[in-house]
This record gives C-alpha cells, sequence and structure tokens, in this order.
C-alpha cells in the first residue's frame, strides 16, 4: 500500500511540474524571443511537446545507462 502512495505522489509531482516548466518556458520564449527577436509567439501547446520531446531525447540517451545497471543488479 506504501507503495502506490509513493507512485501517486510522484506522478502528481511530475506532471505539476511539467505544468509549471510549461509556464517558464512559454514566457521566456515570449518575452524574449517576440519582444526582442521578433519571432512568433508560441502556444502552450507548442511548449508541452517541446517538453515530450526534450525528455523523450534524454530518455533515449539514458537507457544504455539503464540496460547496463539493470544486468549488473
Amino acid at each position: 500500500m506504501q507503495q502506490s502512495k509513493r507512485h501517486g505522489r510522484t506522478l502528481v509531482i511530475g506532471l505539476l511540474a511539467v505544468f509549471v516548466w510549461g509556464i517558464a518556458a512559454l514566457w521566456s520564449w515570449n518575452t524574449f524571443a517576440v519582444e526582442l527577436l521578433g519571432l512568433p509567439e508560441m502556444a502552450y501547446r507548442h511548449v508541452l511537446a517541446l517538453g515530450i520531446l526534450g525528455l523523450s531525447v534524454g530518455g533515449s540517451l539514458a537507457m544504455p545507462l539503464w540496460i547496463s545497471r539493470a544486468g549488473n543488479v
């Protein structure tokens, strides 16, 4: 029972972190790139897609490390 509570808490913290990161990334892009560089504004869905892409690339790069550690256990 304790294990499932930890997973739920981790999931909620992770989702909250993605939400807050998305707001921060959207604000920073729209203030820097739009005002200073004249680039188009970014929508929140684009920020979330960029975050998911970054997590996917990071996970793919870290996967050989995870596999080698799993084999050593």
